[in-house]
């Protein structure tokens, strides 16, 4: 392991060096120039100053004018334009323009803009909207603060509502119908983003989100991890000069019984030229009920087994988020950044679960009432250091992260049976009265260096790279039943071990992208040595898996026309079991639905193909995709059900799965103030088994989802109306949906734009759930969860301070403030 680390720090210097030699070859022509307005030459501040490359009209750069109005852009030889754009004013766009060898300097003069003719020049307070949704080629990004239906939610919410996603009952989330997906936070693993298989996004506000990104087939830069792709939460970051602050509420209620919500968000600023501040802090206090019911029929020797099970329990989830940073830029090419993100939260389930087994003419034979009582508190920490140097004459940057992510979970069980007689009178049978206690913790360590270099006259771009996520969990789990002789609870073996789970990834990758023409070719290899390490401390059982592989991935894009393309793609993943799938421990809280792991998982390992199509007009954005994928050793989830009527939910490798989809995003823009975003996705998937208790199984998967909204009186106030539909998606062993919302939103700005407040209703037919079959020779198995979904929410917000872009004189990147992919 060492040697392979030393190699691949070797390989970073060599790469370096050669792209820092590379950078001496040409000396960059610099582009000046100085923008005034058209009516009384005032100069412009924070213009944005674009440039373009011809024959493509690709995007190379940009830059914002200083308080004089001044630029200065530095390029290569090559013919190029430059695009203007202020708000308030109107876009400017320049003749083309050559940069020759050996030209030093190459000045516009004087350019001017004129007020956009719409706009009314009284109005000081301008705030630009943008789409929902913003769906590119190769990646779609979710704007979380341009939907309104969000507000007071979880990032859970959030990405139920992004097209081809689900979340399913356990918080395990889907992508274009499959459950192997990974969840970034800022492009960093975090515990926040679950280490069991389920994500713990509840305890991350809605509010605290920039936007969501979505990348459906990466490039070999990127991990190979998850089936479908990965999801990267961006959350906020400051972006305006000067001092700002912003003060918001949300209240909500679900029912005459309860389900009250509460919501507060506190966020200050403070940015000037060379150092960005900020801190955000949220509390959050929800309360709410989650039933369930499942009905089992299990065909024995002894005839057929019926269990009835019906819960019904309350839900109370409250905690606090925070996030501190800062940014200090050194120098014009060198910046240094910190952030701090935390989140205290709680978690408590009740629950009063009744169980009936019936024999075949549907008489119960044995009734008994289990409660329960599960307060669940979490603790996580990410610490994230990050530096960034960019080149001379904008050939690249070089970029150092280290990301530290500690999490803590400490769940308790009370458990108590009372039995009854068929009648519903008590049985003379004394209480099983049980505790449970379980503290999990995780430790994440992420490094790595990126350094990318463009090679402007050959229109070639490179990309080199190192990587190391290290991740440690432990497990510790105790249980004991109360001595109804003693009075004196007891070890018992409900649950009782200690687990340990270790897994190391080291990687290196190399892509190169040229243009030719029309044509965009990239191609990429990431290699990466494995080890995942279960550990089994109570039994002495450690499992080392061990494993090296290579990870190609190929993007070929053509341009049509301008702001219209096609694309190929392809990419080989990996899915790799997670700490919970591996854990062979049984968990014993319900007798009759038991949870166990399988240490001798295998990787599952994935060849997924893209074929992409997007046009982008004034009124209509069209992204569309085909997308094939076919995986090797799938890991599966599978119930296994036994003779004495009891069930565990486990996991194996199956043979294999082929899924063939389609993917449709449009966006609308038919009048003006009217916006829609519809999004369709379907695939058909077909699972190849080796077990003969799992026949093959094959069948149609799809979800349909819609957003629009409309501004009016002047622009002040919106109204937002979502609709999600999630048909049923065939799983190994049967089928499963989840039931989306219908919800409805208004917001009303006041005191120019100083003050927002607003209302909505979510799930307004109060339709949202889960809903599950499993069938399988001699076995059928329905059940549903309901949770408290139908709330009427209230909100507030303020807003102080110089709102003001920033970013004056820096190179321009993407918006918000996390690591975008």
């Amino acid at each position: 392991m060492f040697t392979y680390q030393r190699a691949s720090l070797s390989l970073l210097v060599l790469i370096s060096m050669f792209y820092s030699s590379a950078a001496k070859a040409q000396n960059p022509i610099s582009v000046t120039g100085k923008i005034l307005t058209t009516e009384r030459s005032v100069p412009l501040e924070y213009v944005s100053v674009k440039l373009f490359l011809l024959p493509d009209s690709s995007f190379l750069k940009g830059v914002f004018t200083n308080p004089e109005g001044k630029f200065e852009l530095m390029a290569q030889p090559g013919k190029y334009f430059i695009e203007l754009s202020l708000a308030q004013y109107e876009n400017e766009k320049t003749e083309s323009f050559e940069l020759k060898p050996g030209q030093v300097n190459f000045h516009f003069g004087t350019l001017r803009m004129q007020l956009s003719k719409t706009q009314n020049v009284k109005e000081i307070v301008v705030k630009g909207q943008k789409d929902i949704m913003q769906a590119g080629i190769d990646k779609k990004v979710y704007n979380v603060s341009e939907d309104l239906n969000v507000n007071g939610g979880t990032a859970n919410d959030i990405l139920n509502r992004l097209p081809s996603v689900e979340v399913d009952q356990d918080g395990g989330v889907l992508l274009r119908g499959q459950g192997s997906v990974t969840i970034l936070i800022d492009g960093r693993p975090s515990s926040l983003s679950g280490s069991s298989g389920k994500t713990l996004l509840d305890a991350l506000p809605a509010n605290s989100i920039e936007r969501v990104e979505i990348v459906t087939n990466p490039s070999a830069k990127y991990d190979p991890d998850g089936s479908s792709g990965i999801i990267n939460i961006v959350l906020k970051k400051n972006k305006l000069l000067g001092f700002n602050g912003m003060v918001s509420t949300n209240l909500a209620t679900g029912n005459l019984k309860g389900g009250n919500v509460g919501e507060g968000t506190a966020s200050l600023s403070y940015r000037n030229g060379n150092v960005n501040v900020f801190g955000t802090y949220t509390a959050r206090y929800l309360e709410g009920y989650r039933n369930n019911y499942n009905d089992i029929r299990q065909d024995l020797s002894t005839g057929t087994f019926i269990l009835d099970q019906n819960r019904t329990g309350t839900d109370l989830d409250a905690g606090q988020t925070f996030r501190f940073g800062t940014d200090i830029n050194l120098n014009p090419r060198n910046t240094l950044g910190f952030v701090a993100t935390g989140s205290l939260t709680r978690r408590d389930r009740t629950g009063d679960l009744w169980n009936a087994e019936l024999n075949e003419q549907n008489e119960i034979t044995n009734l008994w009432q289990r409660t329960s009582l599960d307060p669940t508190n979490r603790r996580n920490l990410d610490i994230n250091l990050n530096y960034k140097h960019d080149f001379k004459a904008e050939r690249g940057n070089f970029i150092f992260d280290v990301n530290q992510s500690l999490g803590t979970e400490w769940i308790e069980g009370y458990y108590k049976n009372f039995y009854y007689n068929p009648d519903s009178s008590l049985a003379n049978l004394p209480v099983l009265d049980q505790q449970l206690f379980n503290t999990e913790k995780n430790n994440i360590t992420t490094a790595q260096a990126d350094l990318t270099y463009l090679f402007p006259s050959l229109g070639l771009r490179t990309e080199a790279g190192l990587k190391a996520i290290l991740r440690d969990q432990l497990v510790d789990t105790y249980s004991q039943t109360l001595n109804q002789t003693t009075g004196i609870y007891q070890e018992d073996t409900l649950a009782n071990f200690l687990y340990g789970y270790k897994e190391q990834i080291f990687s290196a990758y190399g892509v190169v992208g040229k243009q030719v023409n029309r044509f965009k070719i990239q191609g990429g290899l990431r290699i990466e040595k494995a080890y995942q390490i279960p550990n089994l401390i109570s039994d002495s059982i450690r499992i080392v898996n061990d494993y090296f592989n290579f990870f190609p991935s190929a993007h070929l894009r053509y341009e049509i026309k301008p702001k219209s393309e096609l694309s190929l793609s392809y990419s080989r993943r990996i899915k790799r079991a997670s700490a919970g799938e591996l854990n062979p421990f049984t968990n014993y809280s319900d007798p009759y639905n038991l949870q166990r792991g399988n240490p001798y998982l295998n990787p599952e390992f994935i060849h997924s193909f893209d074929f992409a199509y997007s046009l982008e007009k004034k009124k209509l954005t069209v992204s569309s995709a085909l997308f094939y994928r076919s995986a090797n050793d799938v890991i599966s989830r599978f119930k296994e059900f036994y003779p004495n009527n009891t069930s565990a939910v486990t996991y194996l490798n199956i043979a294999q799965t082929k899924s063939l989809g389609a993917e449709l995003i449009l966006m609308m823009k038919p009048i003006n103030g009217l916006r829609t975003t519809v999004s369709y996705n379907g695939n058909y998937t077909w699972y190849y088994s080796n077990d003969s208790l799992i026949p093959n199984r094959q069948g149609f998967n799809h979800n349909v989802k819609w957003n629009t909204s409309y501004e009016f009186w002047k622009k002040t106030a919106t109204v937002q109306l979502s609709v999600n539909y999630n048909g049923p998606r065939v799983t190994v062993q049967g089928i499963a949906q989840r039931k989306g919302p219908v919800d409805l939103a208004f917001e009303k700005k006041l005191a120019n734009g100083n003050w927002t407040i607003g209302t909505r209703v979510t799930d307004i037919f109060n339709r949202q759930g889960f809903y599950f079959i499993v069938d399988r020779p001699g076995i059928y198995q329905t059940g549903e969860f309901k949770w408290l979904t139908r709330r009427v929410y209230v909100s507030a917000v303020y807003k102080f301070g110089k709102l003001e872009i920033s970013n004056k004189g820096k190179q321009m990147s993407g918006d918000g403030g996390g690591a975008e992919l």
